[in-house]
């Protein structure tokens, strides 16, 4: 279901990045999580096992973000469900959720070799991820 016209033009160019960044290969797991530990060392101890949770958590993030293009009926609850989990490990400052964002986005776009209109699209979205995480 759609719900505006922002999300009515960008789920396809949604995923036209998506299927570009898979025809490339690249796995953006690793990629984005160096440069997250990298930007927060601080968090790295929270990750144990970061290898059991490192690709859940960039798929939980690729999915709300298509799903709040889609308009889709179970974004809102997984993203309050999500972000409610994470409260486990204490207050999250917002920098590390932004961070998470837009380096889950910019390792996506990267591996596309995307920047135009894919890229505006996805950079929507985690717009108003974050919007909704800091609500």
């Amino acid at each position: 279901m759609m719900t505006d016209s922002a999300t009515i033009d960008d789920s396809p160019a949604m995923m036209a990045v998506m299927e570009r960044a898979g025809e490339a290969g690249v796995d953006i797991v690793p990629i984005i999580f160096d440069r997250f530990f990298a930007e927060f060392p601080e968090t790295r101890a929270l990750f144990p096992h970061v290898e059991a949770a490192a690709g859940r958590m960039v798929n939980e993030t690729l999915e709300a973000l298509f799903g709040l293009a889609e308009g889709a009926w179970w974004v809102n609850t997984t993203i309050v469900n999500f972000v409610d989990l994470h409260r486990n490990y204490g207050a999250i400052p917002m920098a590390q959720w932004t961070a998470w964002i837009d380096m889950t986005v910019d390792a996506l776009l990267e591996a596309a070799s995307e920047s135009a209109d894919g890229g505006a699209a996805w950079r929507r979205q985690a717009e108003r991820l974050k919007a909704m995480i800091d609500a």
